[in-house]
């Protein structure tokens, strides 16, 4: 087994570029844009469930949305076009899926059914493998819209209108409200909430340090999720801890920094400061997360107070993320320490906090047989 190649793979996905040939003015890669399909994911399984009464598997939508696209660490982003053209799809198809079934491989015997129901079977033929397919052009759409909105690019416009004809004929009710909600000029809530989510990209981290490895909130927002549903299935399945939600954590783990897209990534010494500072910072993001909410239809505000006000609460599943989080703290250490003596002191730092602070099964795992893998030289080698 070599659990690292999940964690690898996930680290990965921000150095597939997407749109790059048609010259975007917001640079998009693998990882920012498999964390937006994971938050669309999430809206759309409460409309499925909550508007249309349509009972599904939300866990399977958000993990399957989230890790689809894992596979491109190893194939890159192929165009749509090429995909579909006659001689090579079947082709395409064929090393896509061997990609995904060599990755699931590597996990523990015990997570690879599920990692292979979420990476392998994730666009399959079945309702949920369609909605995943759909949130992948929603995203697309949101993604062109931006880019021809601000920098009236006509290949984008284009492409956006192309998408949303598409995505108007949806047999996904969610993808179709999802529309509707967009045109809504009198409430303007999900519209708004797309926005933040699209726009966390902008959101740069390690503000102050030099960095060979650029990083954004969505871009650590898809490790943190990707880790944390790793982390959760590892303990349930492997260490007995059957009481652990998963869709509760995948939905705390997608949605815990979009609230930074108001209040932007104020650094850690900062917020923490002092415990009156930590108590501020505190209380100003709730509050942001709680006018996000309000915002959104009320049959939203159950799921998203606890995935966004409260994700890192004292449930196990709030523990977990926090874990995750600082879990992607060191792995961003230990990639640039090589280069930047300044992470090494943040490296052990932060090595020392998880060692103190956590004795969480997945916390000993990660350190025993993952983290040794993720190092510069086994990125670059």
């Amino acid at each position: 087994m070599n659990n690292s190649r999940f964690a690898k793979a996930a680290t990965q996905m921000q150095y597939v570029s997407r749109w790059m040939e048609y010259s975007p003015r917001y640079k998009d890669n693998a990882a920012s844009h498999s964390f937006r399909c994971g938050a669309i994911a999430i809206l759309a399984g409460i409309i499925e469930e909550q508007v249309y009464g349509k009972e599904l598997d939300k866990l399977a939508l958000a993990a399957k949305a989230l890790l689809h696209d894992l596979n491109e660490t190893v194939t890159g982003s192929i165009k749509y076009v090429t995909k579909k053209d006659q001689h090579v799809a079947e082709h395409i198809s064929r090393l896509e899926a061997e990609v995904s079934k060599e990755i699931v491989s590597q996990l523990s015997r015990s997570l690879q059914p599920h990692f292979h129901d979420y990476i392998v079977l994730a666009e399959d033929d079945t309702y949920i493998g369609q909605l995943v397919r759909d949130i992948d052009s929603f995203d697309a759409m949101l993604f062109c819209g931006r880019e021809y909105r601000l920098d009236a690019n006509l290949y984008f416009q284009e492409k956006y209108e192309q998408l949303r004809d598409s995505l108007a004929s949806s047999p996904c009710p969610s993808i179709r409200w999802l529309l509707t909600a967009l045109d809504d000029k009198e409430d303007e809530g999900v519209g708004s909430f797309l926005e933040h989510i699209l726009n966390l990209d902008l959101i740069e981290r390690w503000g102050g340090s030099f960095n060979l490895i650029p990083d954004n909130d969505a871009t650590h927002s898809f490790r943190v999720a990707a880790m944390s549903l790793f982390n959760g299935l590892l303990e349930r399945e492997r260490f007995g801890k059957g009481s652990i939600d998963l869709y509760r954590l995948l939905g705390k783990a997608i949605m815990h920094d979009v609230v930074e897209g108001v209040s932007g990534d104020v650094a850690s010494p900062i917020k923490k400061s002092s415990k009156a500072v930590r108590e501020a910072f505190e209380r100003y993001e709730k509050e942001v997360a709680h006018d996000m909410i309000a915002k959104l239809p009320s049959f939203f505000h159950a799921d998203m107070t606890d995935f966004l006000a409260h994700a890192k609460d004292d449930t196990y599943e709030g523990e977990l993320v926090d874990i995750a989080d600082k879990i992607d703290a060191l792995v961003k250490s230990n990639l640039e320490m090589r280069n930047n003596p300044h992470y090494a002191k943040k490296y052990y730092e932060q090595l020392i906090h998880i060692q103190h602070h956590y004795e969480h099964p997945c916390v000993i795992f990660f350190l025993a047989y993952i983290l040794h893998d993720l190092t510069y030289d086994n990125f670059v080698g």
